[in-house]
């Protein structure tokens, strides 16, 4: 059997992952039955998660066409009517590696009905949405917040289309998972809102822990960097200081932008929703440590003890180093040479995990995540299942998984 198949076969078992992942020394047939454990040989695999993020089924126009929307995630345009849409086979176009992967879009498909039961957003997305989330589109009677976001150049997505009734039913649950998640988006950031057109800009929600509230709103432009920086508590104040910021930067759309700002104020004042910028002090006081995407990761931690969290031996500095090398290495050996210098940063986080610091696995997985290197996939992959199953972030660890798979 193939890496490929090994993995795919380990992706769409339904037993419970094992806890301490590929490092599981257990022989216990009774284990093995119960658990399941990921292929031996994970550095073999090919797949890379830039080919798995994009927009599954979106259905936005009259005509049928499949367009890419932006260089890591794609969308599959499909006409719009009433009852269904049936079609041939469709291809996902995915621009920045000439990558097609060909998608079966079935006969008389059908979408989930506008406005669905709440639960379903968990039962999809595997996570809960906070209460700002359908205010910010009831107040605006749901299209009419499509209109006003377009004429600023931004547009609903990921979770927005199944209120909006533009998300199809799909026998794949996997693939609402990747469902315009970006390239550098990790499972605790869940983008909602876009720029228009080719960019990867974007806004989203950030949790610590799949089954608690997010904690703040923030944005992402996967096109330059990892960087996650919070804006916000609630997705009005988000647009708000968005726009803030949006029109400093041309006169042309200084006036379009300020229109909306009042609205979204004057809707939110209405609603008794505060528009205030999120502290970024007081997530500092409750980070463990930043991580290379800024946002920062909050475990549980014993400061008596010191047990849940150690530093990693290498700083966010020399990490970058380390990757900025890695990136331009030549050849094979050059690679190898560099991935030796990462290897104790790795075998240390997991020392640190085995000895119930799980915060060291999480941010040595989320910082090789931040990478965005196909080398270190593998080892992001099972620092972080290991660390998400350890903290019981267990949906973290099954949205991590397809975004790789």
């Amino acid at each position: 059997m193939s890496s490929d198949d090994e993995w795919q076969t380990y992706v769409k078992d339904s037993r419970t992952i094992c806890k301490y992942g590929a490092k599981c020394y257990q022989k216990n047939v009774e284990h093995h039955k119960t658990y399941k454990h990921p292929p031996k040989n994970m550095k073999a695999i090919k797949n890379t998660r830039d080919k798995r993020k994009f927009s599954p089924f979106t259905r936005k126009n009259k005509e049928k066409t499949v367009n890419n929307q932006t260089p890591n995630t794609s969308t599959v345009q499909i006409q719009d009517t009433d009852e269904n849409i049936s079609g041939p086979i469709e291809t996902l176009s995915h621009n920045s590696n000439d990558v097609n992967i060909k998608m079966k879009i079935p006969d008389n498909i059908k979408y989930y009905s506008i406005n669905p039961n709440h639960e379903l957003f968990k039962e999809l997305f595997l996570v809960h949405m906070p209460n700002d989330f359908y205010k910010f589109y009831e107040c605006f009677d749901g299209y009419e917040i499509v209109r006003l976001l377009s004429t600023v150049n931004l547009e609903l997505i990921g979770p927005y289309d199944l209120l909006l009734g533009k998300l199809p039913i799909v026998d794949d649950k996997e693939l609402y998972l990747v469902h315009w998640r970006f390239y550098f988006d990790p499972p605790e950031f869940q983008a909602v809102i876009k720029k228009k057109g080719n960019s990867q800009f974007h806004i989203g929600y950030y949790r610590d822990n799949p089954d608690d509230k997010p904690q703040f709103l923030a944005s992402n432009d996967s096109e330059k960097d990892c960087r996650i920086t919070p804006i916000a508590s609630n997705i009005f104040a988000a647009v708000y200081f968005y726009l803030e910021n949006e029109k400093k930067t041309s006169p042309f759309v200084a006036m379009a932008c300020q229109k909306v700002m009042d609205k979204l104020k004057k809707t939110a004042l209405e609603n008794n929703i505060c528009i205030e910028k999120y502290s970024v002090q007081d997530r500092q006081a409750h980070c463990i440590t930043k991580t290379l995407h800024g946002a920062g990761i909050v475990v549980p931690y014993n400061k008596k003890t010191q047990l849940g969290y150690r530093h990693l031996t290498e700083s966010d500095a020399n990490l970058k180093k380390i990757f900025i090398k890695l990136e331009n290495a030549a050849n094979q050996i050059e690679k190898n040479k560099v991935l030796s210098e990462l290897q104790p940063v790795i075998t240390y986080a997991n020392i640190a995990v085995d000895e119930c610091d799980f915060g060291t696995g999480l941010e040595a997985g989320i910082d090789l995540f931040c990478s965005g290197l196909k080398e270190l996939e593998p080892s992001a992959l099972s620092c972080l299942i290991s660390a998400y199953n350890l903290l019981n972030r267990g949906d973290f660890s099954n949205i991590i998984m397809v975004c790789f798979y």
